[in-house]
């Protein structure tokens, strides 16, 4: 009974280091408009819409995402949002309807019609992007 506990106990341990996890931490900084992009988002999108994608906030023009929630190597669309803060939110679709927020400050050749690429893979895992 007591090598039966053992072996428990072994295995999962012997399993877990045979476990290799290829996602790899990516970081990097945003410029918007030659400075620092104050605040966003950052979205990784696999080729093809295979796989998973991964993002993350960006603060003060930097972003990291974790290896745990990191990119299996590949080469990925990339997409940034920011919000502006100030002035007019953006209208409802309809009379009455509360309005949606505030209006996108990047250009949509950066995010929803992007043109910005990163090939990821081991020994390059930092991107550094400068959008208006």
């Amino acid at each position: 009974m007591g090598r039966m506990l053992l072996l428990l106990g072994v295995v999962p341990l012997l399993l877990a280091g045979c476990y290799n996890d290829p996602r790899l931490a990516v970081s990097g900084t945003v410029r918007f408009k030659g400075h620092a992009l104050d605040q966003g988002r950052i979205e990784f999108h696999p080729p093809g819409g295979k796989g998973s994608l991964s993002g993350t906030g960006i603060h003060d023009g930097r972003y990291h995402i974790p290896q745990a929630n990191g990119l299996a190597p590949a080469t990925y669309e990339v997409k940034i949002f920011s919000y502006g803060t100030k002035g007019a939110k953006v209208a409802g679709d309809m009379p009455g309807e509360p309005g949606k927020g505030f209006k996108e400050r990047i250009a949509r050749k950066y995010n929803l019609a992007t043109e910005l690429r990163a090939d990821v893979k081991p020994g390059n895992t930092t991107f550094d992007f400068s959008v208006d």
